[in-house]
């Protein structure tokens, strides 16, 4: 029997120093998030901070042509906006919040989803966060009806676990980003939220490069390892523009893309 092929997602970030247009990204990628889009106060969201380094708006939108006639998805990574103190926890209208970002995700910029960073610099998700996943759950997820995927990141379990538990069903899937845990503690974080999410949708998320990074052998474990009862969702790749030769990220594809696996 055939089994589900595993995802394998990046985030390409815009601002980074190490300039890499997104029509050269390796093949094999199925997810390709643009890093960071910002909240908005006008209850809608900003790219200011993704091209501020000299990457303009048309040309990032040129490259995501090319990888979605590839059949690739291009997402629009949300998170916090660090300088407007705008958080997920304080969005005063969730309904009309969710309706603007599929106006402008989908239909203005022609991306195939979100996915939702819940970094708020130490402040939890509440019941309003909550509010906001479920109004973006009529555009985005599998609980619509657009095709549009909505993912979440995370690494903090106690932040996480009361929205994840309302919540899970509403994502195609969830990545882990702890890139500096060891192999036994992303092993057993793994299990943990696997308990909330099921370990079809989690994905394991590491790091090339030197700052808190993961090494090329620990990641290729990981992309290796399964759960001792079904698959995982596959892998999780951020900052791809510090693999300049694409040789961690083309080792990863290639162990996660040609293990057969059996259900």
């Amino acid at each position: 029997m055939r089994t589900p092929d595993p995802l394998f997602v990046t985030y390409w970030l815009g601002y980074a120093n190490q300039k890499m247009i997104i029509e050269e990204l390796p093949d094999g990628i199925d997810v390709i998030n643009l890093f960071l889009i910002n909240l908005d106060i006008n209850q809608t969201l900003q790219h200011l901070y993704l091209t501020s380094n000299g990457m303009t708006w048309p040309t990032i939108l040129a490259g995501v042509r090319i990888q979605q006639s590839r059949g690739v998805k291009v997402l629009a990574s949300i998170v916090s906006n660090p300088h407007g103190n705008l958080s997920w926890n304080n969005i005063k209208d969730p309904a009309l919040f969710a309706s603007q970002v599929y106006d402008l995700v989908v239909h203005k910029w022609g991306l195939d989803g979100i996915d939702i960073d819940p970094e708020m610099g130490g402040e939890m998700p509440d019941d309003n966060f909550i509010e906001v996943v479920w109004h973006l759950s009529r555009y985005f997820g599998p609980r619509s009806t657009t095709g549009k995927m909505m993912s979440y990141v995370t690494y903090q379990y106690y932040a996480d676990e009361q929205l994840l538990k309302q919540c899970n069903s509403l994502f195609n899937y969830v990545a882990l980003m702890g890139y500096r845990w060891d192999l036994q503690t992303m092993v057993d974080q793994f299990k943990l939220y696997a308990g909330l999410v099921t370990s079809k949708k989690l994905l394991f998320g590491v790091k090339p490069g030197n700052d808190e990074s993961t090494s090329l052998l620990q990641a290729l474990q990981l992309t290796q390892w399964q759960p001792g009862h079904g698959l995982k969702g596959g892998m999780m790749l951020f900052n791809i523009n510090i693999d300049k030769d694409f040789q961690y990220t083309n080792r990863l594809i290639k162990t996660l893309k040609n293990k057969k696996l059996i259900a």
